[in-house]
């Protein structure tokens, strides 16, 4: 973990040094003099004082770097993030595992359910084809039952006709056995 921390912290600085040198050297010696206007004599003064300046530049820019790096405890940053870097999974290739993006890890978590949703969807469509085809056969059993509730109900009415002729006509017998 150490060392890891070391190569971080020597690649930020040398990234914001490679910064600053850029930045330092878009005025080049030339044109530094050039801007003066002074006589060729004082050219080699004017050079060595560009030097030195941007040296102090340089020199103060990267020192400002080390003090907002510690007030802002970057050093225990890069820690943390070599502990985190130690902790991921050794593959066999002797490399770590790759951490994703918050949105590449959502896009590898929807990769990973689509064989369980396929699953899930063809089992819902088989419950589904079961369920029509339980409700297709009993409403043929209803239809069956709907037949047979109709005879009954046929019968019955001819039974009540026929127990109605029959109650009246026992009615008239006992009426015509008072009468006698």
């Amino acid at each position: 973990p150490g060392n890891g921390l070391r190569m971080a912290k020597l690649q930020l600085t040398h990234l914001f040094a490679s910064s600053v040198d850029e930045a330092l050297g878009s005025c080049s010696e030339q044109a530094f003099c050039d801007g003066f206007n002074l006589p060729a004599e004082h050219a080699q003064v004017l050079a060595r004082a560009h030097q030195q300046a941007t040296d102090k530049l340089r020199g103060n820019a990267l020192a400002e770097l080390n003090l907002i790096s510690d007030e802002h405890g970057v050093d225990a940053a890069l820690g943390r993030l070599d502990s985190l870097k130690a902790e991921r999974p050794l593959l066999p290739d002797g490399s770590r595992c790759l951490v994703a993006a918050p949105k590449e890890s959502a896009l590898m978590l929807s990769e990973a359910a689509q064989p369980a949703r396929r699953r899930h969807v063809q089992a819902m469509r088989s419950a589904l084809e079961q369920i029509d085809q339980e409700n297709a056969e009993l409403e043929r059993q209803l239809a069956e039952q709907r037949a047979v509730l109709q005879a009954v109900t046929a019968e019955v009415g001819a039974c009540s006709s026929t127990f109605q002729q029959t109650a009246e006509a026992c009615e008239q017998w006992r009426d015509g056995l008072r009468a006698t």
